[in-house]
């Protein structure tokens, strides 16, 4: 089965409606994909993107809102009786790096600009640890 995900819901205006993914919503449909494989297109809130973007975060998976939106898609299929014990994979066409800027990360950057210089520690002599120096 092949599924594409669709974008909707939040403030940015595209083919789908308003929403609020980066990525998604453009309206282009590369030279690649054959749509004829589709089996469906499953619709993901801007809201539920973001949520799921945020816990691959916390999973160690540093990926953009769109890729949330696809593995979303991909857990709602998965959920369904019909594919119970199946196998589903997702492909994640980016890392999130380039989506700091994005509203997600708003409370990160406050926390971030709001944070306290502290002095640096006394270096310590790593003579103790084997090392043929204090400095290592």
């Amino acid at each position: 089965q092949m599924l594409l995900t669709a974008a909707k819901g939040g403030e940015k205006r595209g083919p789908q409606g308003p929403h609020k993914i980066q990525g998604m919503g453009a309206g282009l449909i590369p030279d690649v994909i054959d749509l004829d494989i589709i089996d469906e297109v499953v619709a993901i809130h801007s809201d539920l993107a973001m949520e799921t973007c945020q816990e691959l975060w916390l999973r160690g998976i540093p990926v953009g809102v769109s890729s949330g939106a696809i593995a979303a898609a991909a857990m709602q299929v998965c959920a369904k009786p019909e594919n119970a014990n199946k196998v589903a994979v997702c492909i994640i066409p980016s890392f999130g790096e380039r989506y700091f800027t994005h509203p997600m990360f708003d409370k990160i950057r406050e926390d971030a600009a709001n944070l306290k210089k502290q002095p640096l520690p006394e270096p310590f002599d790593n003579t103790e640890f084997g090392f043929p120096t204090a400095r290592g």
